[in-house]
């Protein structure tokens, strides 16, 4: 019975203590466990041998986080707040989703856990910064690129042309029409990512607007000139304020020095308030935008959650930092060897948030039936 019941269990048949089996059982175990005691403790050798895997972002840039201020600064010369640089919530999202998927960025105090390496190598700036991002990233051979939004995802492109290496895009609006996927569900290529779908809801956002600040007449918007993305953006956005019986008031920007001087219309008395278009030049600046808003009492509605986030009075679509938590699943298919243009390029749906707290400084009651619609409410 001994017998069958050690073999059953795949182990050598039962030997009685004393007998000559059991002294060289005993010994078999002694010397596996010195060579247990011999190994290194720590992260495994396979991965402390294995090449990191290298992560350049292309973003545009820097983007600063709003001073929180409820009205119009008392004195003018009052000194400007230090403000900290927000990282762009791509990048927290996808080192977390890789982090959940075994990988681990490659940093001293990361030595002994066990995973593969990641290194992430965080470019932001002007679009002519960006090209000079993008070309130091082909000269270093980073294994993948990730580019946000539109512009970046439209220089990364053009750089890797002579030495191709796959690029994960994400708060695209149109990947086809941007010449970046052949069709969603197959793109083609070395590109691939997140589209954010954000064109379609441009309309549907002026009437949410209207409906949180019922009494609003001339509402001010701002763009980059001939960027098509935009300009579909546009239409639908005149449409609707045409229907709500609104004026949108229309001012072209292409970098923060412009961004500022368009931004002096936003004053009491001078619009009522002032709506995101799918512009990348606005959101890179929406700290500037907001914080304007702020200090004049002026409402805000944006396109981006975070922007609600930052004191909009509300914003209606997707978010960047669940953006960057999907990249990570890209990346890590890439790594493995799956081709991008096999990887179809994956809608995100948005959402609405509202916030109560800048509700309460613009002096603002809103209707019930606008807090219901929410998804989120930031009191």
């Amino acid at each position: 019975m001994m017998t069958r019941f050690a073999k059953a269990r795949g182990g050598a048949p039962w030997a009685p203590v004393g007998s000559p089996c059991h002294a060289v059982r005993r010994w078999m175990a002694a010397a596996v466990v010195g060579a247990l005691a011999t190994l290194p403790i720590g992260i495994p050798k396979i991965y402390a041998q294995e090449k990191p895997l290298r992560i350049g972002v292309l973003a545009l840039g820097p983007r600063w986080m709003p001073a929180w201020r409820c009205g119009p600064l008392e004195t003018q010369g009052t000194a400007p707040e230090a403000r900290a640089e927000a990282l762009d919530p791509n990048v927290p999202g996808l080192k977390g989703d890789l982090e959940k998927l075994g990988y681990v960025e490659d940093r001293p105090e990361n030595k002994d856990k066990p995973g593969r390496r990641f290194l992430l190598d965080v470019r932001t700036g002007n679009l002519e910064a960006l090209r000079r991002f993008a070309q130091q990233f082909t000269q270093q051979r980073v294994d993948l690129i990730l580019a946000i939004t539109t512009p970046p995802a439209l220089v990364a492109q053009e750089a890797t042309r002579a030495n191709p290496i796959p690029i994960i895009f994400t708060a695209v609006s149109d990947p086809v029409g941007e010449g970046f996927a052949q069709s969603l569900s197959r793109p083609g290529g070395r590109m691939t990512g997140i589209s954010t779908q954000l064109i379609q809801g441009s309309g549907k956002r002026v009437e949410m607007f209207k409906e949180m600040v019922p009494g609003m007449r001339r509402v001010l918007t701002m763009y980059k000139a001939d960027y098509r993305v935009a300009e579909q953006s546009m239409t639908e956005m005149r449409m609707a304020a045409a229907d709500q019986g609104m004026t949108l008031v229309e001012k072209h920007a292409s970098n923060r020095t412009e961004v500022q001087a368009v931004l002096s219309e936003i004053r009491r008395g001078g619009v009522d308030g002032f709506i995101f278009a799918v512009d990348a030049v606005a959101v890179s600046n929406a700290d500037l935008v907001i914080d304007r808003g702020l200090r004049q009492r002026v409402p805000i509605f944006g396109i981006l959650d975070f922007m609600a986030e930052w004191g909009a009075l509300g914003a209606y679509g997707p978010s960047p930092y669940q953006q960057g938590r999907r990249a990570a699943y890209y990346v890590d298919k890439i790594a493995r060897g799956t081709k991008p243009g096999d990887l179809p390029v994956e809608p995100m749906d948005p959402s609405f948030v509202v916030n109560l707290r800048t509700a309460a400084c613009l002096g603002l009651a809103l209707p019930p039936a606008v807090l219901h619609q929410a998804d989120r409410v930031i009191r």
